[in-house]
């Protein structure tokens, strides 16, 4: 039997780097896994209602000097868009807002309504609240930064997250993937290779469909491959979905020799 290797962890530091970067003796390095843990799983419950999510990096600095540890950490995500995500974000500003004055109120129910302005409001209000818990808990100095993704279609995780949204509205399995694949043809990437498994379109018998457009080379170090997997929680079960995206190879510059 054929033996598979993650595509990320096969190309570490050619292509690819670590979400998590820093070092550690043993006996504090199980204590920091932990904190990274504590550190993602607060992140992600905290902006899960108006923000998708790709992935969370990590760094940790030491100052010997001072002796305290800062904590670097960097949220990649895409910018809420669509009228339903504003829906949301409105009701949870009022929700959470103690006493909002009925000027905000209208604001935000109105249909000229500024989406930027009010979720930066929240954001800075999580990332201030999420630093404040960090330091309670961790007793360490963190910093928070939100990088926002412009093309969602040139990250595989919000491809596999945008598939499975798909799914989950019960639009036809083959559809979701000739709809992806139309929108990365649109962006610079070179290819994509997409798979779902599991009880696809209700049937009884689980299995596997596959497609894929352009180029995916796995076997190339130098690829720049990105790859994600996700889940899609439909009436018929759990649909697995893998997404590999290729987006070009890293290509060394010849260094001359000097005798």
């Amino acid at each position: 039997m054929g033996q598979k290797t993650h595509p990320k962890g096969f190309r570490l530091v050619t292509t690819q780097k670590h979400s998590s970067e820093w070092y550690s003796s043993k006996q504090k390095y199980p204590n920091l896994i932990e904190e990274d843990f504590f550190i993602r799983q607060k992140v992600e419950e905290t902006f899960e209602e108006f923000l998708t999510i790709s992935n969370i990096e990590i760094n940790r600095i030491d100052q010997n000097l001072e002796n305290k540890e800062y904590v670097n950490i960097t949220v990649n995500a895409l910018f809420p868009r669509a009228k339903e995500m504003y829906r949301k974000i409105a009701k949870y500003f009022i929700e959470t807002t103690e006493n909002p004055s009925p000027k905000v109120v209208s604001i935000l129910n109105s249909p000229k309504n500024n989406l930027k302005r009010f979720t930066t409001i929240l954001l800075k209000r999580n990332i201030r609240n999420l630093i404040r818990l960090f330091q309670i808990k961790l007793k360490k100095n963190h910093h928070i930064n939100i990088k926002f993704i412009k093309n969602p279609f040139e990250d595989a995780t919000l491809i596999a997250k945008f598939i499975s949204e798909q799914l989950e509205k019960r639009t036809p399995f083959r559809r979701a993937m000739k709809q992806t694949i139309k929108k990365v043809q649109r962006t610079e990437m070179k290819g994509i290779k997409v798979q779902v498994s599991g009880r696809l379109n209700g049937i009884e018998i689980a299995r596997s469909e596959w497609k894929r457009d352009g180029r995916v080379p796995l076997h190339t170090l130098r690829a720049k491959i990105d790859y994600a997997y996700y889940r899609a929680e439909t009436i018929y079960g759990t649909i697995g979905i893998k997404v590999w995206l290729f987006g070009g190879e890293k290509i060394k510059k010849n260094k001359k020799l000097l005798c």
